[in-house]
């Protein structure tokens, strides 16, 4: 079975499909652009490969065996599966089209790409979105993703990358827990506050506020530590304490007055917020189509 799955082995079924349309050895060569010996020796090799007679030659006429007969309804059905896909790949490359995999975290991902998703399926209906939520690093080539949203710093790599904007943030909390406890004027301050702190799946530790250059006294103990990112702003919310969170979580909510920004002369952006691909990927309609529009709606959200 194996080597009918070998090239030559593919070019001996359409020397032999081709020879049992046109009539002649003769004939196939001149659509295939080759000589007829060499239609003839490719037929061979094949029947030699089977243990099978496909063809009876005469001096001026080819017959089909029975054998030939059934392997050619076969290899006319493989050959027109064949060319169905090559026309369906052509179509990947003009217009963007078929499954597209995906990986971002949690809480941009709930936040400004579910949001957005809906107008771009709008805007390229022939798209399948299979996207991940998750707050693990993964790996692109070995997962198979097209894109891969990426938070901070990015490492070194072979992949390609294109950087949205800056990964911003915002220490807050809620007017009630400000009324109450305080309002911080300095990093310096929060050692007398209930911090609320992420804690980052891949490492375990609670994560580390990013102020500006020796502005802080002394570091941060948090007093609440949660996994889960969106906990962060229902925890604020709640009047717990202040917390430090992406721009892109809790904004609305300090539209709204229900949080307070506070500490934001002092408060650092952590890395960008990047879309990271497998260098040739990105000629691929759909992957392209699926930069360039998150990249303009992420950058919408950032600020």
């Amino acid at each position: 079975m194996s080597a009918m799955l070998s090239i030559e082995s593919l070019s001996g079924l359409v020397a032999f499909s081709v020879a049992v349309e046109t009539g002649s050895f003769a004939a196939a060569g001149r659509k295939l652009g080759l000589s007829a010996s060499a239609v003839g020796k490719a037929v061979e090799r094949l029947e030699a490969r089977l243990g099978l007679r496909l063809l009876n030659r005469t001096t001026r006429s080819l017959a089909v065996t029975g054998e030939g007969d059934v392997l050619y309804r076969y290899v006319v059905r493989i050959l027109k599966d064949l060319h169905d896909a090559e026309q369906e790949l052509h179509l990947f490359q003009k217009e963007p089209r078929g499954r597209l995999k995906i990986s971002v975290p949690t809480v941009i991902g709930r936040k400004v790409v579910m949001p957005a998703l809906r107008d771009f399926q709008t805007r390229f209906p022939d798209v399948t979105t299979d996207i991940s939520l998750d707050d693990v690093k993964v790996d692109i080539i070995e997962g198979g993703y097209d894109v891969v949203l990426r938070l901070g710093e990015l490492d070194d790599s072979t992949l390609s990358a294109r950087r949205i904007g800056p990964h911003t943030f915002i220490t807050c909390a809620s007017p009630a827990y400000l009324a109450q406890h305080g309002i911080p004027h300095d990093p310096g301050d929060l050692h007398k506050h209930c911090c609320i702190h992420y804690r980052f799946p891949t490492t375990g530790r609670p994560e580390v506020w990013a102020f500006k250059a020796s502005r802080q006294a002394k570091p941060i103990k948090p007093v609440i530590i949660l996994n889960d990112g969106e906990a962060l702003a229902s925890a604020a919310l709640g009047g717990l304490g202040i917390i430090q969170a992406p721009s892109y979580l809790v904004r609305d909510d300090i539209v709204a007055g229900r949080l307070q920004a506070v500490l934001a002369d002092y408060t650092e952006d952590r890395g960008g917020v990047s879309l990271v691909w497998p260098s040739m990927s990105a000629r691929v309609p759909k992957v392209r189509a699926f930069i360039d529009f998150m990249a303009e709606r992420v950058f919408e959200k950032l600020y």
